[in-house]
């Protein structure tokens, strides 16, 4: 569409030498007591245009029959400038309502035409999902039922932390299974993209995973005091935000952030730094103390939870949510060597991301739900470990598959995919 419209633009803007001649040899007309019919003056015109050294013969009534028209080198200056004027003072005004006004007929078609379109989408998407979970079905099966028992032992968890007779709930536990709760949604939002064929994007959401995991780990080892200083830590994250709103909300025409609201969060912020000192204020401030080190990174949180080994995927994650370089060549959804282009969905890449769920989320909930354990927590515990290993296994099978159905169809001219 946006080259027809270019090129009917570009057809109408190559009209303007003849539609500025047209209109001199109407003028010219005129001043020989000539008032020219309908269209006369446009034929004239193509007729100098297109070369022709001849007379011009009209048949028309109630016309002269012989009429000289002359041109100079002042007529042609005229109509070269006339046209200089107009592309510059008026064709960039016409061209941007023009632009509206066709953008609103073009729109309007194109609701029309939407459901029609739609409905023709859902029916390619609905065969996409049905071919996806065709090759996929086995280990995105055995992924949905690890997060469902997950799901299920962190409730248990859950009730009996609940039911624990004490006056004051240790902060350490709370966390611990908001943690679980919340890594059981990131997994589920991880299934989601895969069963659609959005590999890359569940990639992007296990890298949550892995820092909720990673956090929980390290609170774990540490035990209440470091618990009290993450919840604590809202205050410097609070204190960041309102600084981040401050700097923008005028140029997004937002309001300011009420003078009693900011007062709080800088009371809140000033009393946690000085209990707890300047390295507090750090992204991973709340850290600091218990890692001995003033500015934590993520690395540093990786390390001391010891889950190093995650590094290289954690940066595969990272690729996935930022703009640089490895994000624009490197998907997950391509096949072979990455040299073409995917903007949508592709029953690629699955094996990483699904994998990774797999293995983080077991961590997880064995940190979380064997704290305090009982028989069936160890049973738990056992039947996630053995689902969980059996699912690198099944990702690997489907994706060997695929590349060879991939090899076959790629060899044959007259077959059809069945990816």
């Amino acid at each position: 569409m946006q080259h027809v419209l270019q090129e009917a633009l570009e057809e109408a803007t190559a009209k303007l030498p003849t539609l500025f001649l047209q209109n001199l040899i109407s003028k010219k007309l005129r001043e020989q007591g000539i008032k020219p019919p309908k269209g006369l003056s446009e034929k004239i015109a193509e007729h100098f245009l297109a070369g022709n050294r001849g007379p011009f013969r009209y048949n028309g009534r109630k016309f002269p029959k012989d009429v000289s028209l002359t041109f100079s080198k002042a007529d042609a200056d005229e109509i070269a400038q006339a046209i200089d004027r107009f592309c510059e003072t008026q064709l960039p005004k016409i061209i941007p309502d023009v632009a509206r006004r066709t953008a609103k007929s073009v729109l309007k078609d194109l609701k029309s035409r939407w459901p029609n379109e739609h409905t023709l989408q859902e029916a390619d998407l609905s065969g996409f999902r049905e071919r996806l979970e065709e090759r996929w079905g086995k280990p995105l099966g055995q992924l949905r039922m690890l997060l469902t028992m997950s799901r299920e032992w962190c409730h248990e968890a859950n009730e009996r932390e609940s039911a624990r007779k004490k006056n004051k709930p240790e902060k350490v536990r709370g966390l611990l299974i908001r943690f679980l709760v919340r890594a059981c949604q990131v997994t589920d939002e991880i299934i989601c993209l895969l069963e659609n064929g959005f590999a890359d994007g569940a990639m992007a959401r296990w890298r949550t995973l892995h820092e909720i995991a990673v956090v929980a780990a390290v609170i774990s080892q540490h035990g209440e005091s470091i618990a009290e200083r993450y919840v604590a830590h809202q205050a410097v994250e609070s204190k960041r935000a309102m600084d981040k709103y401050l700097a923008c909300y005028k140029q997004l025409g937002y309001k300011p952030l009420p003078i009693r609201a900011q007062k709080k969060i800088q009371r809140n912020y000033d009393k946690a730094v000085a209990q707890y000192s300047n390295p507090f204020k750090s992204e991973y401030g709340w850290a600091a103390s218990h890692l001995k080190n003033d500015r934590p990174t993520f690395a540093d949180l990786e390390a001391a939870a010891g889950r190093a080994e995650m590094r290289a995927h954690y940066q595969m994650g990272n690729d996935n949510i930022h703009a640089g370089i490895k994000s624009m060549f490197v998907r997950l959804g391509l096949l072979e060597d990455y040299t073409g282009l995917l903007s949508g969905r592709s029953n690629a890449g699955l094996t990483e991301p699904g994998q990774n769920a797999a293995h983080t989320l077991t961590q997880l909930s064995a940190l979380v739900c064997l704290t305090e354990p009982c028989f069936d927590d160890l049973v738990i515990a056992a039947m996630m470990v053995m689902l969980r290993d059996e699912i690198p296994g099944a990702f690997f099978a489907a994706d060997t598959q695929l590349h060879k159905d991939h090899k076959q169809y790629k060899g044959s001219s007259f077959s059809k995919p069945s990816f």
